[in-house]
């Protein structure tokens, strides 16, 4: 079988979004509706710009960019900038730990979950972006996972555009960083 080029899976994508055949459910055992979209991250610039054609394009969609909600927190916190000094004073690990324990990254109660559930109505589809520039911060199958207490209907699919490998058991961010195994995602799209 050939491999479908990034133009052709991205085709099908708007495809599959704009015909509600998502909004059907995800499977036989009446499983949530969550897909992953992965994609080589050198194409991260054509994911992206086509993310904001489909959403231009359908009122139903809403993306989410965890990287841009993570800073918007933080500057509502006024925490944006006292992150910056403390990277200075003790390094990444450091002040991205105090980000995560500040954001409640690894709970369900958590304010990335809560900004994003605050936001969308029943019929909306959800497309979670940023993944890869808040990888330091929360992982991909965390989110998922949280997210799955809030959002949990077939009328919400759920898209995470991974820029990475997604094989239906193990997520590999930019294709290097192997993560903890995520099995109650669909992959959306065939490579």
């Amino acid at each position: 079988m050939t491999k479908l080029t990034i133009q052709e899976r991205l085709r099908i994508l708007r495809d599959k979004v704009r015909s509600g055949e998502l909004k059907q459910g995800g499977g036989l055992g009446n499983e949530v509706n969550y897909h992953i979209f992965d994609y080589d991250p050198s194409d991260e610039l054509l994911v992206s710009k086509e993310v904001e054609n489909i959403a231009k394009s359908l009122s139903t969609i809403k993306v989410f960019n965890i990287y841009d909600i993570i800073t918007e927190i933080l500057k509502e916190k006024d925490y944006l900038e006292k992150s910056f000094e403390l990277e200075k004073q003790k390094g990444s690990d450091h002040v991205n730990k105090a980000i995560m324990r500040a954001l409640k990254t690894d709970s369900k109660d958590g304010l990335i979950i809560k900004k994003i559930s605050k936001s969308i109505k029943k019929g909306d589809t959800v497309f979670l972006t940023g993944i890869g520039q808040s990888y330091q911060i929360i992982r991909a199958h965390t989110l998922l996972s949280n997210l799955q207490s809030v959002i949990n209907d077939s009328d919400n699919p759920v898209i995470l555009f991974y820029p990475g490998s997604y094989d239906r058991q193990t997520l590999s961010l930019f294709n290097t960083f192997p993560a903890e195994n995520y099995y109650r995602a669909f992959k959306l799209v065939e490579r």
